[in-house]
């Protein structure tokens, strides 16, 4: 049984900025808890005994979390810091650290797919590598698979236009014997399996650096056996943008990544955690969650689809819906969040609003009566005493 997994978590995360400029992301919180403890919990959950946490950016935050929280897991946990060219080269700067056949996943992305039974799928199958595929509605954001009718894989393309990906879909359709649904549109999930072997295709071939662009095409080319494991039914976003880590809050609270769920204990659609109070007079909309030692004063609104963090205070009077209030901030009397996001400890002082997608850098304080947004993003430790 596949017991190792490799956790690459040392993305810059661009796309999410100002968020990422203060917070790697895989601890970004999804739900109140860091994008990074959905993953392990699913490994742990899997009886993966050996975890390899793979950081750079910001990495030592990562680290200390890691610390923190799974010094006492019971599992061997590893977490080299390195700087690798892209995810292949990641893998092969971990080479000292994998001693057996071995999974890839992502430490930025929110999925709920059975790792356990993806390893032993590419196990059962004595595959050389193995993909996690899903359906999506459409590949030009992703990495597109095309299969044929026993699961292998026939071509990859990265990120095709709908031109592109039509002709290859037709293309491959004619192959005699192929079973073939044009109409599939599966995805590179992002999550990977292999023979230990691949360290040695890795060390002989030092310029493949990318999976899905360089390593998988190499593979099909030179007659390894590459097939796609079809992860049905499973939820799976990449938190890449404002938008979808929104949308991972949201569906979270929803109930779609299960068995992944929002930090505290839920009261019908209300995920709260400890010491927090919601004063008399105050409306909670669920779906909603709220974190540890987190006030809520008479008045103020909350939800739906509304995730607060912990030592949070929102005053009286103020409404918050569709946005996600990082640990730490204060909204005064008599403000307004509305499908935005709040990184950590940021100050909304009394009767200022902040309108649809809006980003807030951590640190950041909002002076009185403002309005900020729509569309705004505001870099770390800024102090905003305009109307935006």
């Amino acid at each position: 049984m596949i017991r190792t997994a490799v956790v690459l978590a040392g993305g810059k995360g661009v796309r999410l900025r100002p968020l990422t400029l203060t917070t790697p992301k895989p601890l970004l919180p999804v739900g109140n808890k860091p994008i990074i403890d959905h993953i392990l919990s699913l490994l742990l959950a899997d009886k993966f005994d050996k975890i390899i946490v793979a950081v750079n950016y910001l990495g030592h935050k990562i680290v200390r979390h890691m610390l923190e929280k799974y010094l006492d897991s019971g599992v061997e946990i590893i977490i080299p810091e390195i700087n690798p060219e892209d995810t292949a080269d990641a893998i092969r700067k971990l080479s000292r650290f994998i001693e057996e056949d071995f999974i890839v996943t992502m430490g930025d992305v929110i999925t709920n797919m059975n790792l356990r039974e993806f390893a032993d799928y590419h196990e059962s199958t004595n595959s050389f590598a193995s993909v996690a595929v899903i359906e999506v509605g459409s590949v030009k954001e992703f990495g597109a698979v095309i299969l044929d009718e026993k699961g292998r894989i026939l071509h990859f393309m990265e990120k095709p236009g709908s031109s592109e990906w039509y002709v290859a879909t037709v293309a491959y359709s004619t192959l005699p014997r192929k079973h073939f649904r044009a109409y599939s549109n599966l995805a590179n999930s992002g999550f990977y399996a292999f023979k230990h072997e691949i360290l040695d295709v890795l060390a002989e071939n030092p310029y493949l650096m990318d999976f899905g662009r360089h390593v998988f095409p190499w593979l099909l080319e030179n007659n390894f056996s590459v097939l796609g494991w079809n992860a049905g039914n499973a939820y799976w976003i990449d938190v890449g943008r404002p938008s979808t880590y929104l949308a991972a809050n949201f569906e979270l609270l929803e109930g779609a990544a299960w068995p992944l769920m929002p930090y505290g204990n839920n009261y019908d659609g209300v995920w709260v955690g400890r010491n927090t109070v919601i004063n008399e007079g105050a409306t909670i909309n669920p779906p909603v969650a709220l974190g540890d030692d987190t006030l809520i004063e008479k008045g103020a609104t909350i939800g739906p689809y509304a995730v607060i963090g912990s030592g949070v205070k929102i005053g009286k009077s103020s409404i918050v819906a569709n946005s996600v209030i990082m640990d730490g901030c204060t909204l005064e009397d008599q403000t307004v969040v509305m499908n935005s996001i709040l990184a950590k400890n940021i100050l909304v002082r009394r009767g200022s609003k902040i309108e649809e997608n809006s980003v807030i850098g951590e640190n950041s304080v909002i002076e009185s009566g403002l309005v900020v947004g729509p569309g705004i993003l505001i870099q770390p430790w800024s102090r905003i005493i305009e109307r935006g």
